[in-house]
């Protein structure tokens, strides 16, 4: 089964308010957040907030690009 960066990590949810059905975050966006809460933990340093960022969506896509292949 392949991975792509824009399908969705979690496929269905729910608005109460609304009554309707939404769609979910996308799996390189809960990969980079999964990837986020580890650096901020790991006590790397980093020029600032936007360097660890992007180190985050670079391993989330890394990641994906690897799922894909198998």
């Amino acid at each position: 089964m392949t991975t792509r960066r824009n399908d969705s990590a979690f496929p269905v949810g729910y608005h109460k308010d609304q009554d309707t059905y939404v769609a979910g975050i996308t799996k390189r966006e809960y990969f980079a957040i999964m990837i986020m809460q580890g650096l901020a933990t790991a006590n790397l340093q980093f020029e600032d907030v936007y360097q660890k960022a992007r180190a985050a969506v670079f391993e989330a896509d890394a990641l994906i690009e690897i799922l894909d292949q198998e």
